[in-house]
């Protein structure tokens, strides 16, 4: 979907939306939640809940089907983890310089580490509860793979109906 398609969605809402750049993101926009208001010809914007945005922008990002984090969202991430640079680093195994790279998007950040760093913010006390939500849905779904007592794969038959395709059932061996 593209910027314009966005904005012109957002404007069926009652009132202008609010792009909301602060947050350091170019493509955040409000459509409630925030008051307008002109002081001495200066326009002031007060947002509700702060907290409770940033950790819907920090989920939205980590939950995201993108491949790979952008160089802001990056940033974004581990600034709302309240982490130095050289703290993510740490975390991750890589420098300081390597993480300031990926965030100003002079090398791109490997898949392991863009995984990592979704898992840290879920993990983190500024994703909760959601985060430990989605967390312990990815382990149940890992205990799940390991706990299967099948050293061997084995054969599986699929089926396809209603456009789409569903296993079928497994052949004996």
């Amino acid at each position: 979907m593209t910027p314009e398609l966005r904005k012109s969605e957002l404007r069926k809402i009652d009132g202008d939306p609010l792009h909301y750049t602060a947050c350091g993101l170019d493509d955040v926009y409000l459509v409630n939640g925030f008051t307008r208001e002109t002081v001495d010809g200066e326009e002031f914007i007060t947002i509700e809940n702060i907290d409770g945005l940033w950790k819907a922008i920090g989920l939205h990002l980590v939950d995201t089907r993108r491949k790979v984090l952008a160089p802001k969202e990056i940033r974004f991430l581990r600034e709302h983890m309240d982490l130095t640079q050289a703290e993510l680093g740490a975390k991750l195994r890589v420098t300081d310089q390597t993480v300031a790279r990926w965030e100003k998007g002079e090398t791109d950040m490997p898949g392991s580490a863009d995984l990592v760093l979704r898992i840290l913010f879920l993990a983190c006390p500024c994703a909760q509860p959601e985060g430990n939500k989605i967390l312990e849905k990815v382990s149940k779904v890992l205990d799940e793979t390991v706990t299967q007592d099948e050293s061997t794969s084995r054969p599986v038959v699929f089926s396809h109906g209603k456009r789409k395709w569903r296993e079928e059932r497994q052949l004996a061996v």
